[in-house]
């Protein structure tokens, strides 16, 4: 019974951790709107992927390279570019004219959704110290003594389980919305996504400037 409860928090941790809207969640939506459900569920396995190796690193060993304030910048200033040139594109493909009765190649192709949901969760390396938190939630709640290799890949799993759920369940419902929903109000979805990612690569930007200079 309490592994069972322990994997049930674990998977309750990752579903929550999915919750706040990101860049990743942005992506999932503006697929799902367009009607590509795959491409929109490869953007969230690309991203879950990148979160459960960076569990892996949190729990069997690269740790404290990763925590220093140096290397982390380095990290936010390369996923910051990376996000410059996602979120221009996101607007401009929103200002121009688009015709929803053609396949756009860039949302419908399940590899590009997939490298783009690594790279965007590429850029938060602060994802171990969520590991790490939810390690420690784990443990004071008495669900495991401590943290044994068995239990690390155990509690990776089921919240990577938990962290595509979230995401997914968005696709689902936003693929089934999207008849429902104008064509111009997509666009204005899409743009204000782009105008998201932009802001966020900023912020990226000037963090890793801030600790590097």
């Amino acid at each position: 019974m309490k592994n069972f409860l322990f994997l049930l928090t674990s998977y309750i941790l990752g579903f929550i951790s999915a919750i706040p809207i990101g860049a990743v969640q942005l992506e999932v939506a503006r697929r799902a709107l367009h009607g590509h459900l795959r491409s929109a569920l490869m953007v969230s396995v690309g991203a879950v992927m990148v979160d459960i190796l960076y569990g892996t690193v949190a729990f069997f060993g690269l740790l404290p390279v990763l925590k220093q304030k140096e290397t982390m910048a380095w990290f936010w200033l390369m996923g910051g570019t990376l996000l410059i040139f996602l979120g221009l594109s996101v607007v401009k493909r929103s200002l121009d004219y688009h015709d929803f009765s053609r396949v756009s190649y860039r949302l419908k192709n399940r590899s590009i959704s997939f490298v783009t949901g690594a790279s965007i969760a590429l850029t938060n390396p602060m994802m171990i110290l969520w590991w790490l938190l939810g390690e420690r939630i784990v443990v004071e709640l008495g669900l495991v003594p401590h943290f044994t290799h068995v239990k690390g890949v155990e509690f990776l799993l089921a919240g990577g389980v938990g962290m595509f759920s979230y995401p997914g369940l968005l696709a689902l419902t936003l693929y089934w919305l999207k008849r429902f929903i104008p064509q111009k109000t997509i666009m204005k979805i899409t743009f204000l996504s782009g105008i998201f990612v932009l802001f966020f690569a900023l912020y990226l930007i000037i963090k890793s400037l801030i600790y590097l200079f």
